[in-house]
């Protein structure tokens, strides 16, 4: 019974010790992990000022994303360049119809609950999106504004 005791009595202070050597032990310090990152067909898709516009496809509302394509109702835009920033994205917009031709820079968010904030100048307006969709999808394609 003594050597029992003994015996649990040194693995007591063997476990405190290496537990003492933890604390001792400096952190081990993370490495960086990136974050998620968007897809080029990330915001591919229709989209609506008006959610209950969704099903319309002659909305004077919509908005048709489609790989490097913007599609107003007025105006076919081309992404001429873009600028991550920590909570946006800066697009510039080169586009033809009037009275949007010529260059465009806005800046898009997508939100949490699936609308796209599209702000240019001091305008901000909120999508609702109503289908998503892949890059030059034939899905798209031939969908009227």
């Amino acid at each position: 019974m003594t050597l029992t005791k003994a015996l649990l009595a040194f693995a007591a202070v063997a476990a405190l010790g290496g537990l003492a050597a933890c604390d001792q032990a400096a952190p081990v310090k993370p490495g960086p992990t990136p974050g998620p990152i968007a897809q080029s067909s990330a915001l591919n898709g229709t989209y609506n000022l008006l959610q209950s516009e969704c099903g319309n496809v002659s909305s004077d509302k919509s908005l048709v994303i489609d790989g490097n394509k913007f599609s107003f109702p007025a105006a076919t835009c081309t992404v001429a360049g873009s600028d991550k920033q920590v909570d946006r994205t800066r697009v510039t917009l080169a586009c033809e119809g009037s009275p949007a031709a010529g260059n465009r820079v806005v800046d898009l968010q997508t939100r949490p609950d699936g609308t796209l904030r599209m702000t240019e100048d001091s305008i901000t307006l909120t999508y609702f999106q109503c289908m998503k969709a892949t890059a030059s999808s034939s899905s798209l394609s031939g969908q009227s504004m």
